[in-house]
């Protein structure tokens, strides 16, 4: 009765799991896993069960194991040891998922018996972007010592080209693409890469500008949609539409005010005939020091909406408060996501208007763009726009990748946690970097900006020294 009840969850298992492989729902799936490793440890006779089931296990992709998985596959095999992975640790880029190359690294130390088997040709790339590649991965100390080798040369090298900003970044990379179009190639041989789903913004409107066909990854939210900057937005809707209440509620977030205070606010607009902005000073049940605040505040939203689009922003974030707001909850949640970082990408977009109108009009115009193709199918003839971690395992035959700059790749979190002692995420960033070039058949070309979010910007200390063969004429 146990085991006809433990394997009817497991079938609900396997059930939902292919339902969340579908819709990519990842944490959700870590935590049915803990779920199925729980139900084998509690019941040892639904675990042998499976276990005279099956005698041999194949496990691809290995280096993205966490550690649960492990624990299952080591449970399940533990009769026989019959278990084969295939995995690459130089690959390994899913820490935030809990993946640890120490699984591959030291397999056989747990597995002695194993015969360890190095694949070392690649069937992809070109013998200069492999070349690169393994000069690049070598560098790091956690990784087995091998060498891969390209079966075919291409006449294009990889290259570095030095565009002054993300917004020039972008016009390089889509002028490119309409060139190699023209000469004959197709959308789909193009992959525009990045670190994380904010670098993304220029090249997107770019490309929508450009009207090339192009696709982005179902789980990239416009840049527009991210919460600090709809937050910050809020401020600029109000001063054009004081009675918007998708913006003050945002507002309230910003304010550290309770959602239910928008009940009150559309009430005291009614009863008081004013705007929602103006019933922010009427507000009764905030704390005196709020409500200080909030008549501070509110006269100065009709000055928002006079200013330029970059003035009204700084406006905000000096006498407004959205500073302070950043500071208190801008590093809260994941560690990747700075509410700074994105205020200043705003800022880069601001600065080409002269009107908050206009910029909030090509802001929605964005966003419009972004949903539209989201829900569309993804074209099989199209640019791809992707991040790194989701261009794993694919290819293409042009591959550019943005931003290989300090900050960007390594990432600003990675370059904190090796100044506090902690080497590791500087690794899998090398990693990342190694599987965005890896992606790429004929040509590989890596942006290097010197100005990133309108500060100056450094290479990545991952490639300052290909750049210093390239620029004295070596191979790198």
């Amino acid at each position: 009765m146990c085991n006809a009840s433990g394997e009817k969850q497991v079938a609900y298992l396997y059930k939902r799991y292919e339902e969340m492989k579908r819709e990519r729902r990842l944490f959700d799936f870590d935590d049915m896993l803990l779920g199925c490793y729980e139900m084998l440890t509690e019941n040892p006779s639904l675990l042998l069960r499976y276990q005279e089931r099956f005698r041999y296990f194949l496990i691809d992709e290995f280096q993205d194991i966490n550690q649960v998985q492990y624990d299952i596959i080591n449970m399940m095999c533990a009769h026989t040891r019959n278990l084969c992975v295939v995995g690459d640790d130089d690959q390994s880029i899913y820490s935030f998922r809990g993946s640890d190359p120490s699984f591959i690294l030291e397999f056989d130390r747990y597995y002695p018996e194993a015969q360890v088997v190095t694949l070392s040709e690649n069937y992809r790339s070109s013998h200069s972007i492999v070349s690169l590649a393994n000069n690049l991965i070598s560098c790091n100390r956690s990784r087995r010592a091998k060498q891969m080798n390209a079966q075919f040369t291409a006449d294009e090298l990889p290259l570095f080209f030095f565009p002054y900003d993300e917004e020039e970044e972008a016009t390089m990379v889509v002028e490119d693409i309409k060139e190699r179009i023209q000469c004959g190639a197709q959308p789909s041989d193009f992959a525009v890469l990045y670190r994380t789903h904010s670098a993304s913004r220029a090249i997107f409107e770019r490309l929508v500008q450009s009207q090339l066909p192009f696709s982005l990854a179902q789980d990239g939210e416009s840049f527009y949609e991210r919460r600090f900057v709809r937050y910050l937005l809020a401020y600029l809707r109000l001063s054009l539409d004081p009675n918007d209440e998708e913006a003050m509620s945002d507002l309230l977030v910003s304010l550290f005010l309770k959602q239910t205070l928008l009940k009150e606010l559309k009430a005291i607009s009614i009863l008081e005939d004013c705007s929602l902005v103006k019933a922010l000073v009427k507000l009764s049940t905030v704390q005196p020091f709020q409500r200080k605040k909030l008549k501070t505040i509110a006269p100065l939203f009709k000055q928002l909406s006079k200013l330029k689009p970059i003035e009204a922003i700084g406006m905000i974030e000096t006498e407004l408060g959205f500073s302070e707001f950043i500071k208190k909850r801008g590093n809260e949640g994941n560690m990747m996501e700075r509410g700074a970082d994105d205020v200043r990408d705003l800022k880069v977009v601001a600065k080409k208007f002269k009107t908050v109108h206009a910029f909030l009009a090509h802001v929605d115009e964005m966003i419009k763009a972004a949903k539209t193709i989201q829900q569309q199918n993804e074209a099989a003839n199209a640019v791809q726009l992707s991040t790194i971690h989701r261009a794993k395992g694919l290819e293409y035959k042009y591959v550019y990748v943005l931003g290989a700059v300090e900050g960007s790749i390594p990432h600003d979190y990675a370059l904190d946690a090796n100044r506090n002692g902690d080497p590791l995420p500087l690794e899998e960033e090398r990693r990342l970097l190694y599987v965005a070039i890896t992606r790429a058949k004929h040509a590989v070309f890596l942006s290097v900006p010197s100005r990133r979010r309108m500060k100056s910007a450094q290479p990545s200390r991952f490639l300052k020294g290909f750049i210093n063969k390239a620029a004295a004429g070596a191979q790198v």
